[in-house]
């Protein structure tokens, strides 16, 4: 499927989102500041990003949704991948922060989620694709299980947040397609052994590190989002 059969989304729509974007960025810049995240035994200092990164990632994830699924599924499937991409956001810069991703944030996400793409599967009739989505989450959901069961009995520091993080990442993709699921699977790995590999070639770490994997699985999700290949009508 080439660029071209997608639905031409409009530059104003486009504008509007990614403008709205980051707004709400800005919103939760000012949140995430205040640290409220953290608990009493998380201290230390803050990330070394700027927080401006915030609203300026939401203004430019937002504008990229609303350009990659804004007319999709009659203009209804949108919506949940901007709420989506809003806590992504969020959790991406407190997994960098303090290598937690709040049951807060993630667990509230699946209902919303599905009900979102509830509404587009029923705006465009195509309900196969909820029910893929569903069985997609729950399978990839149990895969990252058994990864953090292996983990624990090595010592590892795969968490189970990641696993809760990875049902969402199986229902948003899977609604697109299994190929989207598997992109950003393998994508959340390749990125993060890069990272680490990266860490030891220039001294900044050890293989004994413990890195955050929820940023590289969400821009695994943001990466199989963009390039997934078929398209909803």
């Amino acid at each position: 499927m080439t660029w071209a059969a997608f639905p031409a989304t409009p530059a104003w729509f486009v504008l509007v989102v990614a403008l709205a974007g980051g707004a709400v960025g800005e919103v939760l810049r000012r949140r995430l500041a205040t640290g409220g995240y953290r608990l009493d035994d998380e201290t230390g200092p803050p990330p070394r990003v700027p927080a401006t990164v915030v609203p300026a990632a939401l203004c430019l994830l937002w504008g990229l949704i609303a350009w990659r699924f804004g007319p999709l599924s009659q203009w209804a499937l949108a919506p949940a991948y901007l709420g989506l991409a809003a806590v992504s956001v969020a959790l991406t810069w407190i997994d960098a922060d303090v290598h937690r991703l709040p049951r807060g944030l993630t667990r509230p996400a699946y209902p919303l989620l599905v009900v979102q793409l509830a509404i587009a599967s029923a705006a465009s009739g195509d309900w196969g694709a909820l029910w893929r989505a569903l069985v997609v989450g729950a399978v990839l959901w149990l895969v990252y299980a058994l990864l953090a069961l292996v983990a624990a009995l090595l010592g590892s520091g795969f968490g189970l947040g990641d696993v809760t993080l990875a049902g969402l990442v199986g229902l948003a993709t899977g609604y697109l397609g299994v190929s989207a699921t598997l992109v950003a699977t393998y994508a959340a790995f390749l990125l993060s052994a890069a990272y680490g590999l990266s860490r030891i070639a220039l001294r900044r770490g050890g293989r004994k590190d413990d890195i955050a994997f929820g940023p590289w699985m969400l821009l695994g999700l943001l990466l199989a989002l963009v390039v997934a290949v078929r398209p909803l009508f």
